[in-house]
């Protein structure tokens, strides 16, 4: 089969792991780096790949071509030209450089490098979502903020290996514990590599997103610079609030961070509850699943946080929203099926919210099972993560320690019933 050639890629690597062990800056440098797989547009037809350059470089390329049977005749390789945006830290500046490759064909696989036509990365594949995706999984972190990044490094290694099949991963918030502090960017980069360059992530933003290293507030501007992702958000919050489909699965993107951005947008969550309503009252999907970093019903001493629970809940009763994940209390649970705050019987009637448990090294000891939990567990000994399981009408969710212990698993089907009683 075809292959790229590339420059070796042994000093760069090398320095990624310094920076990933010790917390210790990378030298930023010509060569690609930081290569990460989004969505923007359609995931059967579209590919949004971002990398980071040093300044000298001042313009970016993908090549790719369809893998094909080795019998085929040798694929034509396509160039993309990138669109490049300076990104100033303290840790120094680097171009941010951006493609969308658009015209893919359905449930097909790619190879591709990213450069500037002389300086490439090395070789790596995506696929593409199949036309009919009736079947598939997907990989679900919680908060991956870490004193160690090499936790969240396993987390996220070990996950993959485990489920290599698997069409994506998410983040739900806190990816680092400082958001402006590039530091922790570099650390959380240099782990993830090896994964974000082969399955596309679609992160949520997280309150630690939001915070400067001495601790006031900030737009999440890191996260936006780095994760190129949907721009059909509410005025103000795009690509921190966003939707997508995949399959038979409508995903939503919420923001939960209105104490630190209310400052910046005083009426975050009252734009988030009228687009919200908009997005689902136009989807068709058989799933509807949101995504949002604080709980709705935690496992804190306060538990509810009232003025997101007032802002969505009612929005996700009434376009029967199936299931809300959540992070910030860095414990799996789960809770009953709700309808108005009330426990109901069938999954199929209320929504389920689980608690995604933490992927990097916090923890806490101040959390517990509350009245609306059917499953409570605070992962204090090692990592945790999920596998979210869509076959047609069953949608199946389990639980596993960092080491492959399953923890929690269960279900929500959707197969034919006869008439509510």
């Amino acid at each position: 089969m075809l292959k790229f050639r590339s420059l070796s890629r042994v000093c760069a690597l090398a320095l990624l792991v310094v920076c990933f062990w010790t917390g210790v800056v990378a030298a930023i440098s010509p060569e690609p780096d930081h290569i990460t797989l989004t969505w923007t547009k359609d995931p059967r037809t579209t590919q949004t790949i971002t990398w980071r350059t040093d300044t000298t470089v001042t313009a970016g390329q993908v090549r790719f071509y369809e893998i094909a049977n080795d019998t085929l005749p040798l694929p034509q390789i396509l160039i993309v030209t990138a669109s490049t945006s300076l990104l100033e830290t303290p840790a120094g500046n680097m171009n941010i450089h951006s493609a969308t490759l658009n015209g893919l064909m359905p449930g097909k696989r790619y190879r591709y490098q990213v450069g500037d036509g002389e300086t490439w990365s090395g070789d790596f594949s995506f696929s593409t979502e199949p036309l009919q995706a009736d079947s598939f999984k997907f990989l679900v972190f919680g908060d991956s903020q870490s004193v160690d990044y090499g936790v969240w490094r396993a987390t996220l290694h070990r996950a993959y290996q485990a489920n290599s099949d698997a069409a994506f991963f998410t983040n739900v918030g806190d990816l680092v514990d400082v958001g402006q502090d590039y530091m922790e960017w570099e650390a959380w980069f240099a782990a993830v590599s090896g994964v974000v360059e082969n399955l596309g992530i679609m992160p949520v933003t997280g309150n630690h997103e939001d915070y400067t290293p001495d601790r006031a507030f900030s737009r999440p501007e890191f996260f936006s610079a780095q994760f190129m992702l949907p721009d059909n958000g509410p005025a103000g919050l795009k690509r921190q609030v966003y939707s997508f489909d995949y399959g038979d699965v409508h995903f939503v993107i919420l923001d939960s961070q209105e104490g630190e951005q209310r400052s910046f947008i005083p009426d975050m969550l009252e734009r988030q509850r009228e687009w919200l309503a908009a997005d689902l009252a136009a989807t068709q999907k058989k799933w509807k699943l949101a995504f949002i970093h604080r709980p709705l019903y935690g496992n804190k001493p306060s538990g509810v946080n009232e003025n997101i629970r007032q802002a969505f809940a009612p929005v996700f009763d009434q376009y029967n929203v199936d299931l809300v994940f959540t992070a910030h209390d860095h414990v799996v649970a789960r809770t009953f099926p709700l309808y108005n705050g009330e426990v109901i019987e069938s999954p199929c009637r209320g929504t389920i919210y689980a608690a995604t448990g933490r992927s990097g090294t916090k923890t806490y000891t101040n959390v517990s099972a509350k009245e609306w939990n059917t499953f409570f567990y605070n992962p204090v000994e090692e990592p945790t993560y999920l596998v979210v399981s869509v076959n047609g009408g069953k949608l199946q969710v389990k639980a596993f320690t960092q080491s492959g212990e399953l923890i929690d698993e269960w279900a929500i089907d959707k197969a034919p019933v006869g008439p509510e009683s």
